[in-house]
């Protein structure tokens, strides 16, 4: 079974592991395929021999591959969602050390997925994604994303206001630095830190936040991902930045913006035993005593 691994070419803790992660692979039968930037990094950081095939953007038929690891944090992974598709083929997400809620997995538990992966006896959580829609097509066929949709002031310090509507149906005018809409998945990344709710992974919901918002009585509103929203920005500046996840983009003032469910899912690869609930525990340090 082949196996895609990306990377981005920076420096973490994972790359002096790279070695022991293919030689794991390799001894159970798999075969590794890197990521031409990441093994060309590697290769010049002198922490990987030459000689594995590559793949990159351009010539991937991900179709072919029996999972894709991610090796990094979840800006990584993120990045792995435009290069998976809709083709369903399952993401691993191996943690480089810091905050991680959807690459959550050690290099320790890699051997324990490969077993899963030989079987086909593994769960995935199934992640429903965003998609945006907009007259210019500003994102092409890469108009999808698993974390958020953020509109945001670009070349200005005054706030921008938002006109926001639930279908057709009128919900506010936001003034405010940005607005963010996300996913379940999203939900505890940039929409987290401006005071959104968390939402289980598998709830049927987006969440709308502001950002810095001017009116304090302004908060967090969760609807149902059924519906579609439609978003026009405004202010003094000539363009504002629209990005999914950390993909950005210029619009410009009153161009709308649609945002609804995508008609495809992500499949996230995670050992029995791992749970959304555990996860979140861990990261966020809940229930833990630190009077101790």
């Amino acid at each position: 079974m082949k196996i895609a691994i990306y990377g981005k070419p920076y420096r973490n803790e994972l790359n002096n592991e790279i070695s022991r992660i293919l030689q794991i692979m390799e001894k159970r039968g798999f075969k590794p395929v890197i990521y031409e930037r990441y093994a060309r990094f590697l290769n010049q950081e002198g922490h990987l021999r030459s000689g594995y095939n590559t793949f990159n953007r351009e010539d991937v038929a991900i179709e072919d591959y029996g999972c894709l690891l991610s090796i990094g944090g979840d800006g990584t992974l993120l990045d792995t969602v435009t290069l998976v598709r809709d083709s369903n083929v399952p993401i691993v997400g191996l943690n480089a050390g810091r905050l991680g809620f959807i690459s959550s997995l050690a290099v320790d538990e890699l051997n324990e997925v490969l077993t899963y992966l030989e079987e086909g006896d593994y769960e995935v959580d199934k992640r429903s994604l965003l998609q945006v829609e907009t007259s210019r097509k500003v994102f092409g066929k890469l108009n999808f994303g698993l974390n958020e949709v953020t509109i945001h002031k670009k070349d200005t310090a005054s706030m921008i206001k938002i006109e926001s509507k639930v279908n057709d149906e009128f919900l506010n005018s936001y003034w405010a630095d940005g607005l963010i809409v996300s996913s379940p998945t999203g939900s505890t990344a940039y929409s987290l830190s401006c005071g959104g709710p968390i939402l289980v992974p598998g709830s049927e919901n987006f969440v709308i936040t502001p950002i810095a918002p001017h009116n304090l009585n302004v908060r967090p509103v969760v609807v149902s991902n059924n519906v579609t929203l439609k978003l026009r920005a405004d202010g003094r500046s000539d363009n504002f930045l629209l990005a999914i996840d950390s993909r950005p983009e210029t619009i410009y003032p009153n161009e709308e913006i649609k945002i609804s469910k995508a008609p495809f899912t992500i499949s996230l690869l995670k050992p029995k035993g791992h749970s959304f609930l555990n996860t979140m525990r861990n990261k966020l340090a809940w229930g833990f005593d630190k009077r101790n």
